[in-house]
């Protein structure tokens, strides 16, 4: 019976040893389980939370770039067209005395693409001259001009072998020039000659590409805007190298601050301070492609809307026409017929013009690059 006794009390303690083992196991698992849900619900509460403050952020800045736009419109119809930002539109929030909700930090900064050459539509000529003026040899200058025309003009026909469209198709990927303007200045990287002088060894931008990308614009416009434009860009289009240097980095106001003008509205008012050397063709006074940079904060985050607009309504042509110092007609036709009176549209919600036209709109995480 002792013997039974104990053999019965061993199984009885293995049994029992058992269940504790499958108890641990299971809380082990139950543990684990918890663990992974717990991280995961983390994971996606994070997510959501970033996801809401992003939306946040976002709304914050679409209504600081309305209100910029508002400001920009109001400016531009009570001075008769955007010159620079001493009109009074460099700091459109306190313009317009807005002020974001308790928590955000809104900013709003300017770039005049029309102080820039339009890469889109600038001649070969003055492409050579700008190229030269930024530090490229002559030589080169011509090089690149040869490449960069075969690239971005349809039927131009190459000055050298070097430049010949059918080099594309030897390459492991063969490709042809797309024969249209630049999408991106990242598209260099695959223009013959270009891509030699303006990348290094490693893919990164040269100091010369890096000149480059910063006197050229992407956009089409007319003129080069005298009140914001680069001195290398006013080389370009011909000016002296000294000349230009001194409209670029006096602010536009020679002499003596006191008596001299803040800004232009047309070229001859320039011409009057600066010399004759400003009457040519290419120099305009208005802004006529704006980019604007909209920095929303809170705490940590951030978060830029950056917009390309251009005024709109026929206001660039009107500009432009008031851009070469106020010429009117001096033979005006007698036999002309006054315009046709047109009854005014009805505005509906879909018919209200806009004062502004917008070519670039991105989202950035973060600051503007």
């Amino acid at each position: 019976m002792n013997g039974l006794s104990k053999s019965a009390a061993g199984r009885f303690r293995s049994r029992e040893g058992s269940v504790i083992l499958f108890v641990l196991g299971v809380i082990l698992l139950t543990a684990f389980l918890l663990t992974r849900l717990i991280d995961r619900a983390g994971t996606e509460l994070l997510a959501d939370t970033k996801a809401a403050n992003r939306a946040a952020l976002r709304d914050q800045a679409y209504a600081g770039l309305e209100v910029t736009l508002a400001v920009l419109a109001d400016v531009s119809s009570a001075d008769g067209g955007l010159h620079a930002p001493q009109q009074g539109w460099d700091k459109p929030l306190e313009y317009a005395g807005y002020e974001p909700p308790q928590g955000y930090e809104v900013f709003v900064s300017f770039e005049d693409e029309t102080g820039k050459l339009p890469l889109p539509t600038v001649n070969e000529a003055v492409l050579q001259h700008y190229l030269e003026g930024i530090g490229v040899g002559v030589s080169d200058a011509e090089r690149l001009t040869d490449a960069l025309l075969v690239w971005t003009r349809k039927g131009y026909l190459p000055a050298s072998p070097e430049a010949d469209p059918r080099n594309y198709e030897n390459s492991p990927l063969p490709y042809q020039p797309p024969a249209r303007a630049l999408r991106s200045f990242e598209e260099l990287r695959a223009i013959s000659v270009v891509k030699e002088l303006f990348f290094d060894a490693d893919g990164r931008w040269t100091e010369l590409g890096d000149r480059f990308r910063a006197g050229v614009s992407l956009y089409d416009f007319s003129n080069v805007n005298i009140n914001s434009a680069q001195s290398s860009a006013l080389v370009g289009l011909g000016m002296d190298p000294t000349q230009a240097r001194a409209v670029a980095q006096q602010g536009k106001k020679p002499g003596d601050p006191a008596t001299a003008p803040e800004f232009f509205r047309s070229v001859g008012e320039a011409a009057s301070l600066y010399g004759g050397g400003l009457a040519q063709a290419g120099l305009g006074a208005d802004v006529q492609c704006l980019r604007v940079n909209v920095t929303v904060r809170q705490g940590a985050r951030i978060f830029t809307l950056s917009a390309v607009i251009q005024p709109g309504g026929g206001n660039n042509a009107r500009n432009s026409a008031n851009s070469q110092a106020g010429a009117v007609d001096a033979n005006p036709d007698p036999n002309a017929r006054p315009p046709t009176p047109v009854d005014p549209r009805e505005l509906t919600r879909k018919s209200i013009d806009y004062p502004f036209g917008i070519l670039e709109l991105r989202e950035i995480d973060g600051p503007a690059q």
